[in-house]
């Protein structure tokens, strides 16, 4: 789960007030004991303060903070080994697909919209220039309840202003996803081939499920396993591609 901004400010609000009455409880400790204490007595005191006092504080600050922050770096030190796993190919097909999906809250870019018919008003130059910049080839569309009605690929941007004979960026505001799909049967069908899987599933499931579809490029993790679920996950074919077949 992400660490919201108020989790944040919360946990800065705490570490702040347990370090203020850590140095402010060590000082008035020192304090007391060293101003009650006789000038013979006071060398020992004050290693008394330095030997015991100190590492008291010291251990119920630590606590604190421990209690306090202990999940996110366990959760930092999770995604570090998964990220490490992924990369040096350790995942294969028995691993589990929520293990290396991209969840629904890091999918970027993503597009809302109420139902898939007010998906069409979408121009395609805005959904490429969203592409560009972002660096991502492809943007999935939801409805409000976050099920998948249909994923733009840039690729079937580039055939359509092919079609035109115009290069993409300089697609017409006319030029709109509706148009796209009522032109071009081939693209209607790029656009709307998709796959749903549960989050049970393992990497080679979801592979096998995308290999039914002629030309799918996109396998959704849903709550139900099917494509009118909610969508928890995505995994795409390029994603399907680095993982080891072992």
């Amino acid at each position: 789960m992400a660490t919201t901004y108020d989790d944040v400010e919360t946990r800065s609000k705490i570490a702040l007030w347990v370090c203020l009455a850590g140095v402010t409880g060590i000082a008035a400790i020192s304090i007391v004991l060293l101003t009650l204490s006789t000038n013979a007595d006071r060398p020992k005191m004050a290693r008394l303060v330095f030997a015991s006092v100190l590492p008291l504080l010291g251990t119920w600050i630590g606590t604190i903070f421990a209690l306090y922050f202990a999940k996110d770096n366990l959760q930092a030190a999770n995604n570090a080994t998964l990220k490490t796993l992924e990369l040096s190919g350790t995942f294969t097909p028995q691993t589990k697909i929520k293990d290396v999906m991209t969840p629904l809250r890091r999918i970027d870019p993503l597009r809302h919209v109420t139902d898939k018919a007010s998906a069409d008003a979408f121009t395609l130059v805005s959904l490429y220039e969203a592409m560009q910049g972002s660096k991502n080839s492809r943007i999935p569309i939801l409805t409000q309840n976050d099920v998948v009605v249909m994923v733009i690929h840039e690729p079937d941007i580039d055939k359509y202003a092919q079609i035109k004979g115009t290069p993409a960026k300089d697609l017409k505001v006319t030029d709109t996803l509706g148009s796209l799909r009522n032109e071009n049967a081939e693209l209607k069908r790029a656009v709307e081939t998709f796959v749903a899987v549960a989050g049970a599933a393992s990497v080679g499931e979801a592979r096998d499920e995308m290999n039914k579809e002629l030309g799918c490029k996109d396998v959704f993790v849903t709550d139900n396993g099917k494509v009118s679920g909610k969508v928890i996950g995505w995994l795409t074919n390029s994603d399907l591609a680095r993982i080891a077949d072992r």
